[in-house]
């Protein structure tokens, strides 16, 4: 497989029309942590792809989801979903079986390997962690964390407003 980075990712050039902001440095952040984790063969094929580590981590936790739930969950299109889910399959990492209530509906469960990729994903998402918080203080981790979840609860509440209009204008 071709790697898509070698080294860090290149800074975000600076703009003045666009400066620092708490979301520009979180997707930097952000940027980097996944090309860490790339560069450590933690995502390859399906787990790429964005979102497959929240659908893994979602079915880890929940086994036996529908594809509704992880679309309600995740908050990714329903095409996206089935996706992922299709290449998860084909990749050996869940099995898809139907609902024994209800034969319409199919349930996703992650297989054997799916779970060593999930438990090999946390081992080392702990060791990101530990780097990038290493010089805060327990005050300073508690500030950022209230912060940020903040910012992504008026982030998701905009989405939601989003949604709303749209359905409107239908």
């Amino acid at each position: 497989m071709r790697k898509a980075h070698i080294g860090p990712p290149a800074p975000m050039p600076k703009r003045k029309e666009l400066s620092d902001t708490p979301v520009k440095l979180c997707c930097e952040i952000s940027r980097i942590f996944h090309t860490k984790l790339r560069e450590s063969g933690q995502v390859e094929g399906v787990m790429s792809q964005p979102g497959a580590g929240l659908v893994l981590s979602l079915l880890a936790t929940g086994d036996g989801l529908s594809q509704k739930d992880l679309v309600s969950a995740t908050h990714l299109r329903a095409p996206s979903i089935s996706v992922i889910i299709k290449k998860m399959a084909d990749e050996g990492i869940v099995r898809i079986e139907n609902d024994r209530d209800d034969l319409r509906m199919t349930r996703i469960y992650l297989t054997e390997h799916g779970r060593e990729i999930d438990a090999s994903r946390i081992a080392r998402v702990k060791e990101f962690d530990a780097v990038a918080h290493a010089s805060l203080s327990d005050d300073d981790m508690q500030t950022l964390m209230s912060l940020l979840s903040r910012i992504r609860s008026n982030m998701l509440t905009d989405k939601k407003a989003e949604n709303e209009r749209k359905a409107e204008k239908q």
